[in-house]
């Protein structure tokens, strides 16, 4: 899922704080630590985690440790924490959490801030290989960062485990010479990047100042196994790359060197530079072993008095006390990302200027809805609080709000926008938040960091309530917060009354109103007593939408913020009022409508689009989405569930679809996303996007891979869902060829359940041509399959499920290789997807062979084709089939190939393969045209490869090996064979390495006339 928080460069070097607490910081649960999170570009994400605000002292410099994550690992796992059953092991390798703490309670010259800096790829050298302006933009990172703290005297340590190195490096190439404000570099097994060149800046940047520090930690990788194999070349570890460091190093500076049965440790000038190496007879990988035994402590503290001061590096884990135990997080908000096209503020005020309220409301429900909000109101702020119960019971309670009201816009153009309460509520629902109460909106605004005086006008019928009076508004709250150089995203106060939730809602003598509150002078006491004098259609210019996550923390437990309110006791918690709350809404059914699951996009002719789409109650309308690139949704329509035609449409197009279904409680959430090309004849391709499953990295739009390699080959696409297949809304016998999408879907959402075999195993026994992709389908049918599941994968997948990956290693095969002699030959190998090229990380990918009279067609690079292979195809009869079908599967997703280029170019190769004719005998068998002998696969090869060869006819067949002197090695084949394709392999163990000739000689039966065709091969040792 995409991040939903940004942040705002060139504002931060303005940065207020209050006391001690930071700005745009909340409060973390964990040691009340004051945290900050944002998203500095769409692929790198940052938390910040700072001294907690009783131990925050403005009068102390801050160090400012900017720590790369290493390779595979997410901040939460880099931070560490107290394992419980079946967390991942990843929680307890680094504990940069608990290490920071260390040093905040053991050392009191600094405010120590960890900055934890994470890409989308989980790897800083995968981040830099597809940023050819990667130094500029980690120098605008840093700057940005340093800026949050621009008020005090601040220091950076560069530092990082594994490939976080990368970073480092990426970061002084911006400089000839290294900044002042770098005053240490930590290498924690990490510097695999280094080059003399950065060695020329550490001399430099070693002699200028007596305050600069380096560290660099390693261990003897060169020598470590993995499975009986190395894990890095001689050249390419840490060991190799530290001793080249320290030989360069000695060009200019005098070490001494102190070396033990465990270590050789290196210092030079006295203690600023310090070189420790871990020797590592035992051959076993000692990678993050070197960070947990108080490696991030050593790095920070290494060549200063503190050194080794209540810790040993490599000792025993000093730290222990300050590992975090698990406390859950709240659930993320719903807003969905903010188009680009959007309009801004300005545009949208005078859009509706003169709109009816009720068409207003519509509007504004509409933009907000659809994720037109700036992104500063994006990143909550977590608060702390102590409350009591109605018991009298105290407690403790975190909870997220948006730091200032709703607006419409952008960071550079919004405008905060009143509303009525139906609207706001239908809103919340929309984004999983609610609305605060009164004691809340107290709370909120104690803890403000800006604090603002109200800005009043005289109340004026019809002009307090006007757009222009809500414009003036706001661009005078905007002038306030200028003169007070405050920043957006920082919590504010004094801006607005709250419409909050209440027992008012309910009051029987004023159905129909809302509930307001708030507007606190700048003596705390708020302008407006709560009330609902108002009746729920009134708004004017002092009334703001401020919303919270309708998760809260109470004692560490997540609680729903409406069930609390509800309850007997817990209620005085969050509440000021004498009762519970019977309604925490403002709408009497808070019932959203499902998203739409089962529909399709269907070509209608006449430039239109036909929605199918199963009748639900209480739907009224459905709000269509609509897309030429299946990314920027610029067009929207609005459907009634008696008119479902999407026209006025472009001409022979390709158009992507996401719906949303709406009754009176307000929005769905988004649909799956679909694609349909229009023209003026019926579609006969029909895509099913059957992934389903809720997985790191599907953004349920794979259809846009799939449906533009189509259209690039001049084939015209309908789609609809995988529940759309089972509840027949769709008749698979339609179409000539259909592509079922199913990615990582595995044995939770189930690749293809019961019904959806019976259509398929129907579609392919009257002749249908299927191409199916996905990394589990194997693992869910076979391995993990019931009966019928297996008769299914054997029969009509003619699959058969060999491993959960090659040799059962995930993270490792990513390049496919096409057999040459396959309909498919002719492409060269290619690469899908690691998690860094913009779909998802497809780390186990079955490992298959054909059964059934399939054949294999594709493997993967470096795997033994004998065990198995990543593609295989069918041509012929099915079990129950009266027509010929064909079959083209995949072990990996067909989305995730890269590039497009390579995607398209496959695509064509399977639409050819699809629409030539099949020529098969009286037995169902598939005969070739000609004698044809395929190159071998793979070649080179050690010590097995694959010979493939086609016979026309009936034949006596002899495939034979031979050297360079024409002497024969081997005979593979020597028999009679029907016409067919055959398939024969080939073990080289016993020759060295060479070329050799393979020929194959048939003798066609009937006409007893010899034929005879060579190739060369080559063994590789």
């Amino acid at each position: 899922m995409k991040k939903t928080f940004i942040v705002l460069v060139f504002l931060f070097s303005t940065l207020i704080l209050g006391s001690e607490k930071l700005s745009l910081f909340g409060i973390s649960q964990f040691f009340d630590e004051q945290e900050y999170v944002f998203g500095f570009s769409d692929d790198i994400f940052v938390k910040i985690n700072a001294p907690a605000v009783a131990d925050f002292d403005p009068d102390k410099p801050v160090l400012i440790s900017l720590y790369a994550l290493p390779n595979g690992n997410t901040t939460d796992q880099t931070i560490g924490r107290v394992l419980r059953d079946g967390d991942d092991w990843h929680y307890d390798i680094q504990h940069i959490g608990a290490q920071t703490r260390f040093l905040r309670k053991n050392f009191n010259d600094y405010n120590y801030v960890t900055v934890y800096l994470e890409t989308s790829q989980k790897s800083w050298p995968a981040w830099k290989a597809v940023h050819s302006d990667h130094a500029q933009q980690l120098y605008s990172l840093v700057d940005s960062i340093q800026s949050i703290f621009g008020k005090y005297f601040t220091q950076i340590v560069l530092t990082g485990h594994s490939g976080g190195g990368r970073f480092t490096f990426s970061f002084l190439d911006n400089f000839q010479e290294i900044p002042d404000f770098v005053k240490r570099i930590s290498f924690l097994d990490s510097n695999y990047g280094y080059e003399t060149i950065y060695g020329e800046k550490i001399v430099a940047w070693l002699q200028k100042s007596n305050e600069n520090y380096l560290c660099t930690i390693a261990y003897n990788d060169s020598v470590a196994l993995y499975n009986g194999q190395p894990v890095v070349s001689a050249t390419g570890g840490t060991w190799y790359r530290s001793r080249m460091m320290k030989k360069f190093l000695e060009n200019y500076f005098t070490f001494t060197t102190e070396e033990n049965d465990e270590f050789i440790k290196y210092t030079a000038l006295e203690g600023r530079v310090k070189i420790i190496l871990k020797k590592n007879p035992d051959k076993l990988i000692l990678h993050t072993v070197q960070v947990e035994r108080n490696g991030y402590i050593h790095g920070i503290l290494s060549g200063t008095e503190k050194e080794n001061i209540n810790y040993s590096y490599y000792g025993e884990r000093a730290y222990s006390g300050y590992i975090q135990k698990f406390i859950p997080n709240l659930k993320q908000i719903n807003i969905p990302d903010r188009n680009p096209q959007a309009i801004g503020g300005k545009t949208f005020m005078n859009a509706v200027s003169n709109l009816s309220f009720a068409d207003r409301e519509s509007r504004i429900l509409e933009e907000i809805s659809s994720g037109n909000i700036p992104g500063f109101l994006r990143n909550l702020l977590q608060q702390k609080a102590i409350f009591t119960d109605a018991n009298g019971i105290s407690h403790t309670i975190y909870y997220q709000v948006m730091p200032d009201y709703l607006a419409i816009g952008s960071n550079d153009d919004y405008c905060r926008i009143p509303m009525g309460p139906l609207t706001a509520q239908k809103i919340a629902n929309l984004f999983n938040m609610v609305l605060p109460t009164s004691k809340l909106v107290d709370n909120i605004y104690i803890n403000a960091t800006t604090k603002l005086e109200p800005v009043t006008y005289p109340w004026v019928a019809g002009l307090s309530e006007s757009v222009a009076r809500f414009v003036e508004h706001n661009s005078d709250i905007n002038n306030q917060l200028i003169a007070k150089t405050a920043v957006l995203g920082e919590l504010v106060g004094g801006t607005k009354k709250d419409v909050v939730l209440s027992n008012k809602i309910t009051d029987p003598a004023r159905p129909n109103h809302v509930t307001i509150y708030g507007w606190h002078k700048l003596d705390g006491n708020p302008i407006q007593p709560l009330t609902n004098i108002h009746i729920d259609t009134y708004v004017d210019y002092s009334h703001g939408i401020r919303l919270l996550n309708s998760e809260v923390l109470i004692d560490s437990v997540v609680s729903d913020i409406r069930e609390v309110l509800k309850d007997a006791v817990n209620f005085r918690i969050l509440s000021n009022e004498s009762t519970p709350m019977e309604q925490t809404s403002y709408l009497k059914d808070e019932t959203l409508p499902e998203k739409p699951k089962s529909f399709g996009v269907i070509n209608e002719g006449n430039n239109s689009i036909k929605l199918i789409i199963p009748q639900k109650a209480g739907v009224i309308n459905y709000h269509v989405s609509i897309s030429t690139d299946g990314i920027n949704f610029t067009k929207k329509r609005l459907l009634t569930p008696t008119n479902l035609l999407i026209d006025r449409l472009g001409s022979d197009s390709l158009y992507f679809i996401q719906l949303q279904s709406e009754n009176e409680s307000g929005l769905s959430a988004k649909s799956e996303m679909l694609a349909c090309a229009t023209g003026s004849k019926k579609n006969r391709t029909l895509i099913v996007n059957g992934f389903d499953r809720l997985s790191d990295g599907n953004t349920f739009n794979f259809i846009r891979q799939h449906a533009s390699s189509f259209f690039t080959s001049d084939l015209s696409v309908d789609a609809v869902t995988n529940d759309a297949v089972k509840e027949l809304l769709v008749d698979l016998n339609d179409y000539e060829i259909v592509d079922y999408i199913l990615g990582e879907e595995s044995t939770a959402d189930e690749t293809f359940d019961i019904l959806e075999q019976e259509k398929i195993s129907n579609f392919l026994n009257n002749g249908g041509k299927l191409l199916v992709s996905g990394s589990e389908i194997g693992w869910d049918l076979d391995y993990k399959g019931s009966q019928n599941d297996k008769d299914f994968c054997y029969n009509y997948l003619k699959t058969k499920y060999v491993s959960d990956a090659p040799y059962n290693i995930s993270g490792k095969y990513y390049t496919a290789a096409i057999l040459p002699s396959s309909p498919f030959g002719g492409l060269a190998s290619f690469f899908f997807d690691d998690g860094t090229h913009g779909t998802y990380n497809v780390d186990w990918p079955d490992l298959i062979k054909p059964v059934n009279g399939a054949k294999k067609f594709m493997g993967y690079a470096g795997v033994d084709t004998t065990l198995g292979w990543s593609g295989i195809y069918y041509e012929g009869m099915f079990p129950k089939g009266n027509s010929p079908g064909k079959l083209v599967l995949m072990s990996f997703p067909f989305e995730t190939i890269y590039p497009a280029g390579t995607r398209n170019d496959l695509m064509k190769k399977f639409i050819t393969f699809f629409n030539n004719p099949t020529e098969i005998n009286e037995s169902g068998t598939i005969v070739p045209q000609v004698y044809k002998l395929y190159q071998n696969y793979p070649n080179p090869f050690n010590p097995t490869t694959t010979i493939d060869y086609e016979l026309s006819s009936d034949s006596f067949v002899e495939l034979s090996v031979f050297n360079l002197l024409g002497e024969k090695i081997q005979t593979i084949v020597a028999s009679q064979q029907p016409a067919g394709k055959f398939t024969a392999t080939f073990n080289s163990r016993s020759l060295s390495s060479g070329v050799y000739f393979y020929t194959l000689t048939i003798t066609d039966i009937k006409r007893n006339s010899p034929f005879s065709i060579a190739k060369k091969m080559t063994v590789l040792k």
